[in-house]
């Protein structure tokens, strides 16, 4: 009878162990059949692995893993983008069951969610394109058509278009396609056929991988960021001063040339210099030597002091004292100073925080530049447009506006100690909503996204 008794609890124990593994599989393919929405594709052999009848263990380890992928990223930072130089700390969100609800792992900013819009819509014009323009169907200049609106939200969502009429094919949408005709070699008539279809098409999968890439960098990024913070966005040219998520302020910025990139970096601001000195980098001045071979008398007229060495305790010398015909860049060993004043390159304020790559947040002394369209100007450091406006807003805010005054009224140099450090953090995003939440598609100007695209 005992041996009976065993037997039975055995076989319910079983029964109800084979039932809560069942139960745990269902809950993990369900949980992983929504990755994909984030931009996580599954592996085949993790789909096959929960698919069939996994061990508890092995059912946990899937999640563990995929929860990484969601939480920090799929791919190594260091390998796909080496300059990325933003920490991030994986978190351990508590929640109970074998799965983390995906919203307490996933970045919690707001540009998040409109990213994972967007590669819903593209995706819907992957699957549907077909359909909505079978091979027949062709639009002329003129032509009225329900399908010319269903073409407008696809140009719009692709990034190609703004504000097309709804109700008549235009010149305006001829204008557009012809653009889209002559990058992929194709008749540039304008008109919406199969070839130009397929052409869209094209883009539409050039424009899933951007996102999807884009939303990988945004997992690489701490999952919560603090208030207030700035925001410097190389890839769009602006900086956004942020109090909270629904107030901001945002200027134009002028970033680092191809060859000398402005970093992706975190920080803290601690400073503002009023009438900032230049104490120009040694790359930097030699090219400046170029400009006083070329015009002599130019570091005079532009109030550069000239000391003898990059020792510190170097003395100065008169300008007119070299010979610099004679220096070259190999033996040009003098340190260069710029006096505050109208024609220092960093303008009347300069944001100073602690980094490896001796960059700094300043204004300009060339406003004219920031009416550019691409301003990648710079040698790595950030220009920012109406700059006075940021530093009285952060002056303000801090208790320091009298200071600020004060320092302003002295016309000389003087520095401004932050009561409290402001983060602030330099990032590089090709596909990022604007203030509206529309996803914009950015040039990528410093070819960041071809390793890291090529894995989506």
């Amino acid at each position: 009878m005992r041996r009976l008794f065993i037997a039975l609890i055995t076989v319910v124990y079983s029964l109800l162990s084979q039932a809560s593994q069942e139960s745990e599989r269902k809950e993990a393919l369900q949980w992983l059949s929504e990755l994909p929405e984030h931009g996580i594709d599954v592996q085949p052999k993790h789909w096959q692995l929960i698919g069939n009848t996994p061990t508890k263990d092995q059912i946990r380890e899937v999640v563990n893993l995929y929860t990484w992928y969601m939480d920090a990223g799929i791919l190594n930072r260091h390998y796909y983008q080496p300059g990325w130089t933003i920490k991030d700390v994986a978190t351990s969100p508590k929640y109970s069951g074998l799965t983390p609800p995906l919203d307490r792992i996933s970045p919690d900013v707001p540009e998040y969610k409109h990213l994972i819009k967007a590669l819903k819509q593209l995706r819907n014009w992957k699957r549907n394109a077909y359909s909505l323009f079978p091979n027949d169907f062709i639009l002329f200049d003129g032509d009225s058509h329900s399908s010319i609106k269903l073409l407008n939200q696809w140009l719009e969502n692709l990034d190609l278009a703004d504000d097309l009429p709804d109700d008549v094919y235009t010149q305006a949408h001829k204008d557009v396609l012809t653009e889209v005709q002559l990058r992929f070699k194709l008749v540039p008539d304008g008109r919406l056929g199969n070839m130009t279809r397929q052409a869209l098409l094209s883009i539409t999968n050039e424009r899933i991988r951007t996102v999807k890439a884009n939303l990988e960098r945004l997992r690489w990024l701490p999952r919560t960021l603090p208030y207030p913070r700035v925001w410097v966005d190389i890839a769009g040219y602006t900086t956004r001063y942020q109090r909270n998520p629904k107030d901001s302020t945002t200027h134009k910025i002028i970033i680092g040339v191809p060859h000398k990139q402005s970093p992706i970096l975190q920080s803290e601001i601690e400073k503002i210099t009023i009438n900032p000195t230049w104490k120009v980098p040694h790359s930097i001045a030699k090219s400046l030597l170029k400009k006083e071979k070329q015009n002599p008398g130019f570091f005079l007229r532009e109030k550069f002091k000239v000391y003898k060495s990059w020792d510190d305790n170097s003395p100065e010398i008169a300008p007119d004292s070299v010979n610099w015909k004679a220096v070259t860049p190999k033996s040009f060993t003098y340190r260069l100073e710029q006096q505050p004043g109208e024609l220092n390159r960093l303008g009347q304020f300069k944001l100073g925080f602690k980094n490896s790559f001796g960059v700094y947040l300043h204004d300009t002394d060339k406003p004219e530049l920031f009416e550019k369209e691409r301003r990648a100007f710079s040698s790595g450091c950030i220009r920012v447009h109406h700059v006075k406006a940021l530093v009285e807003t952060i002056a303000k805010e801090q208790g320091l506006a009298s200071e600020l005054k004060a320092a302003l009224n002295g016309n000389y140099s003087d520095t401004l100690e932050l009561k409290k450090k402001i983060p602030v953090y330099t990032v590089y995003f090709t596909a990022w909503p604007d203030k509206n939440g529309r996803v914009r598609f950015r040039e990528d100007i410093y070819q960041l996204d071809n390793a890291l695209i090529s894995e989506f």
